[in-house]
């Protein structure tokens, strides 16, 4: 599975990304309004940052479980789709996405 199928997949089977977009704007706005005004980004630029968290994300999610599934190469979607669920991976996520909390280190 690439990069792309991960994402269609984790967007199609979980909130996990829904999730964790709605915290990371949150994030983003609050850190927006302790800009002096002046300095304050434009929507745009906000949902810009929020994109970059996002993809962020996925990747990192990605990369961590790429190293951990022996794809099947006459199979290799199934093998991750195989491995997602015996892990309940998808659950897992959400459930440490739900909890997570932003500090002023990310961007």
């Amino acid at each position: 599975m690439d990069r792309e199928e991960f994402e269609t997949y984790l967007n199609a089977n979980s909130r996990v990304v829904a999730i964790f977009r709605s915290q990371a704007l949150a994030y983003q706005h609050s850190k927006n309004r302790q800009r002096s005004t002046s300095k304050r980004w434009s929507e745009t630029v906000v949902a810009s940052a929020v994109d970059k968290m996002v993809n962020q994300f996925i990747d990192n999610v990605y990369d961590k479980l790429k190293t951990n599934i022996k794809e099947n190469k006459f199979q290799p979607y199934d093998s991750w789709v195989n491995f997602i669920e015996s892990n309940e991976v998808l659950d897992n996520i959400e459930e440490t996405v739900s909890e997570i909390a932003f500090d002023d280190d990310l961007n």
